[in-house]
Parts: structure tokens; sequence; C-alpha cells
């Protein structure tokens, strides 16, 4: 009996020693990470924009680091619907998607060259229709649909360190005249964010 005591107190004196280790280790702390210092993202989500929606409308947003001033290359690529409906004998139908990059809510300019025309808003043209019928017949009505992916590539200089915010942002343009219908939409796209190293005296 005795034996059996100094065992079940040997067992207890043991756990009793290795809950008060445990306990003194440091507290687990959850990891976290910092956004990267190049980003890809994608979606295939399909975008529609019409005259009834907010404009504009945002396609991809992703997070960026960079550890000092550096230049970017932003390489953006989507496909671009456009739907066009006329159906009045003098019917008018202009519709266009415009696609441009912004880095903590400033826009990207194209070129900020004022002997290039710059700084400008940054905006590119993805995809453009003006349909338009003029006609005698009384009954009319003209629809077309199509859709192309498109690419464009910015680029910007000096970004300085820390965590920037990147949107890819796309907007309708529309006229309609007449009877008819104009309205777009986004569908599979790709976001692409490289750092690089221009040389001092480009002008972009």
């Amino acid at each position: 009996m005795t034996r059996i005591r100094s065992i079940s107190l040997a067992v207890v004196l043991t756990m009793a020693l290795m809950f008060t280790a445990l306990s003194a280790l440091p507290p687990r702390v959850q990891a976290t990470h910092m956004p990267a210092d190049k980003i890809g993202v994608s979606a295939s989500t399909i975008e529609v924009m019409d005259t009834t929606q907010p404009q504009p409308v945002t396609l991809l947003t992703a997070t960026l680091r960079t550890s000092s001033p550096t230049d970017l290359m932003i390489k953006v690529t989507g496909e671009c619907a456009l739907w066009t409906n006329v159906s009045s004998p003098d019917g008018l139908a202009q519709a266009n998607v415009k696609v441009w990059v912004e880095i903590d809510g400033a826009p990207v300019p194209v070129t900020s060259d004022p002997a290039q025309g710059g700084p400008d808003d940054g905006k590119v043209v993805f995809c453009n229709r003006e349909f338009q019928v003029v006609s005698i017949v009384d009954v009319l009505q003209l629809f077309l649909r199509t859709r192309a992916a498109q690419a464009f590539n910015w680029v910007t200089l000096n970004v300085g360190s820390g965590i920037h915010t990147i949107e890819v942002k796309g907007r309708l343009d529309t006229l309609v005249a007449g009877t008819g219908v104009a309205k777009a939409a986004v569908g599979k796209r790709t976001l692409i964010v490289e750092p690089a190293k221009l040389a001092n005296d480009v002008t972009i």
C-alpha cells in the first residue's frame, strides 16, 4: 500500500511540474503576413455596367508592400463586352469602357511627361462602339453584341516605401438617341504588379 501511494505521489508531482513548465512558456503569437512586394490577382465574375448602376466599378484590388522608393510596372488584362440595341429608324447608341489604375486612391497616368501630353487621367479605352441607323423604314430593330480580350500596361515612378492599395477601375460611357440601349460588361481579368529599377533619367 505504501508503494502504491509513493507511485501516485510521484505521478502527481510530475504532472504538477509539467503544468508549471507549460504555464511558464510565452503565449503563442499568431503569425501575421505582410503584403508581398509583387502581386498577381485575377477574377472571373462578370461585372455588368449600365446607366442604372453607380459608376465607376472596382474590377480588381490588391495590397502591395514597397520597402524603399521604387518604380512599378502595372499590367492589366480583361475581357470587355458591349451590347448596343437600336430600335428606332433614327437611333444612335454609343458605348465605351474606360479602365484605369489607382494607387492609394490616386489615378496612375499613362504619361506624366508634359512633352507627351502628360500628366493625363490614366484612363484607357478597353472597348468602344458607335452604332447609328438612318432609315425611312417605319419598323426597325438592330442588335449588336461583341466581346474581346484587351490589355494595357502602366508604369509609375518613385512610389514611396510602405503598404499601398492598388485598384483597377472601369467606367461605362454611353450616349443613346432615339429608342435604344447601350451597356457593357467586364469578364475574366488579371492584375500583375512588379517592382522595377528604371534608369534615373527615364521619363514616363
